[in-house]
This record gives C-alpha cells, sequence and structure tokens, in this order.
C-alpha cells in the first residue's frame, strides 16, 4: 500500500456529519441553512431531522461495520460476516437515527445477523452498500476488492446498480490506496477492471450537475449510479477536500452519503489539507464511545492489517 490512511474514517465521518445537515434539502426553501452551510464555521443541524450538529449517519456507521469485518476475519468474508457487524455496530451506536425508514425500522427489531440475513429485502438499487464500500479499497488486490464489496451488497443491494455502484466505489478507494498515478486516471483503470460496466463508466466522464437523487422518472439513472457518477466527477475535478465539499453542497440531494465516499477516498491523497477545527473537535458530541477516537483506533488497525499486505 503507497498511501496508508489510519484517518480515513475520521474523515468519512466529519464530511458525512457535515453534509448531512442539507442532505435532501430544498435551498430555495431553507437560503440561511445553505448560506451558514458554505461559511464551514460549525456543524449544523438538519431542518426536518433535528440530529444533534455533528452527529454523523449510517454512511459511517455502516462504513465501520465492513472495515471492522476485514479486521476481524481472513477472505474469504460471508454475508453473515457482514450481517453480524451491521446489527452489533447499529447497537454499539445507540441506534441512531438517519438509516432509510424501512432499514431503520428493520435494525431496530433485528436481533442478529442470522435474522438480518433471513428477514432482509436484498433488492435495492439504491446507494447504501456504495456508502459503506471506501473501506474495502484495502484490501491487497484488485480481485479480493471485487471479491468483497460484491459479498457486502447481495445482503441489500443484489442489483445490477447496487453491484456495480459498491464494486465502482471500493476500487477507487483502492486505487487511491495503491496507485500512484492521480485521479485524472480513474476512467482507465475503472475500464480496465470493470469492462462489462462500460456505459455507466463512459457516462461517469460527464460533469455532474445538479441534485443526487433518483432521476428514473426523467430518463435517467437511480441514486446508486448517480452517486458515483457524482463522486468521481469530485475526484477527477475537484482540487481540495473544501473544494470537494463546496461543490457537493451545492449539488443537493443525498450531500452526505456523496461527501462519506468523496472524502473517504480523496483524504487519502489529501491528507495534509489543513480543515476547520471544528469538524474534527466536535464530531459525534456525546457518543465519545464511538467519536473521533474511536474511529481512528479502527482505521489504525484497519491500516495495519493491510497496509504490508502481498498480493
Amino acid at each position: 500500500m503507497k498511501y496508508p490512511h489510519p484517518r480515513m474514517l475520521v474523515y468519512i465521518a466529519m464530511a458525512d456529519a457535515y453534509a448531512l445537515a442539507v442532505e435532501y434539502v430544498d435551498p430555495k426553501a431553507f437560503p440561511d441553512l445553505f448560506h451558514q452551510a458554505s461559511l464551514f464555521q460549525e456543524y449544523l443541524s438538519h431542518p426536518v431531522l433535528h440530529q444533534e450538529p455533528g452527529i454523523y449517519s449510517d454512511d459511517t456507521e455502516m462504513s465501520v461495520a465492513n472495515a471492522q469485518v476485514l479486521i476481524e476475519y481472513q477472505a474469504p468474508f460471508t454475508p453473515l460476516m457482514f450481517a453480524n457487524a451491521y446489527v452489533r455496530q447499529f447497537r454499539l451506536g445507540g441506534q441512531r437515527k438517519g438509516y432509510a425508514r424501512h432499514f431503520q425500522a428493520f435494525l431496530e427489531k433485528t436481533q442478529s445477523g442470522q435474522e438480518f440475513l433471513n428477514m432482509i429485502n436484498s433488492h435495492s438499487d439504491k446507494n447504501g452498500a456504495a456508502m459503506r464500500s471506501v473501506p474495502l479499497g484495502v484490501l491487497p488486490s484488485v480481485k479480493s476488492v471485487l471479491n468483497a464489496s460484491a459479498m457486502q451488497v447481495l445482503l441489500t443491494h443484489a442489483t445490477p446498480a447496487g453491484i456495480f455502484s459498491a464494486q465502482c466505489v471500493a476500487l477507487m478507494s483502492h486505487f487511491a490506496l495503491y496507485e500512484d498515478a492521480s485521479f485524472s486516471r480513474l476512467h482507465e483503470y475503472l475500464m480496465a477492471h470493470l469492462p462489462e460496466q462500460e456505459k455507466w463508466i463512459q457516462k461517469m466522464q460527464e460533469p455532474w450537475s445538479g441534485p443526487v437523487i433518483n432521476r428514473k422518472d426523467h430518463g435517467g439513472e437511480g441514486v446508486g449510479i448517480n452517486t458515483v457518477h457524482a463522486v468521481y466527477h469530485l475526484l477527477v475535478r475537484g482540487h481540495s477536500l473544501m473544494d470537494i465539499m463546496k461543490t457537493l453542497i451545492l449539488f443537493g440531494g443525498d450531500t452526505d452519503s456523496v461527501a462519506a465516499i468523496a472524502w473517504g477516498i480523496a483524504s487519502v491523497r489529501m491528507k495534509q489539507e489543513r480543515l476547520p477545527s471544528f469538524l474534527e473537535t466536535y464530531l459525534e458530541p456525546g457518543n465519545p464511545g464511538v467519536g473521533k477516537d474511536y474511529l481512528q483506533l479502527i482505521g489504525t488497525k484497519l491500516m495495519a492489517k493491510y497496509a504490508f499486505c502481498t498480493v
């Protein structure tokens, strides 16, 4: 691994928590909120969810769960390993709000990984599997990355769009960690390793604009594909982490998922950037058991296990 990044989960969480305040919010309805978000002075609260500012969401929590699987087990990974991790992490975090409504209710009544597997509807084409796939990039080979990302997809997003979006995120993360080339080479890297998905990968070269939402009703793609398209745009065109955050807030839609993925990957190469101190100081307030120090500990264990692995 050329660019080990023990603080990967901290960056995912900071981006998630900051962008959560404007997730699916109409800027015309809440102009003051978007003005405050553009200043980067403090964490803000979502006008509908009313979460405590600085709290991260399911994007981070499930990324941590995936990281835990990679730390605790050896490949090949199984659906039960991931299911157990999702249930355990949800309870460790205090059953945090912010998951999709039906999935939130499902997790609240699920007692074990086996029960998760027995009861889950696994055919979503949204971005839930993609949003948790950044840590999978640490695995030492492209084959292992694709296998692990496909395995965790089977639990919740076993659709062509769900599989592609998760594998695309994991591959972009692997590229950032293991390759010397700049993000401008991502297109050819993805084409080399996912040639059967040429249609989607070629489409991603077009600049992204507008909210990251489900556009199927308008002849477009679902939010899973659109999320990775927006992330690709930000990685290839973004000049800094702050530039990436400003741009994705202007995009709108599922801002926290896009932010968590984009910062998780981009920070591998941009970790020296000075960020506003509040992002780390006030991350996950009132819940230190799963806060900054915990996230850094998990990230350190993850990198320690795989940083010197050979294929």
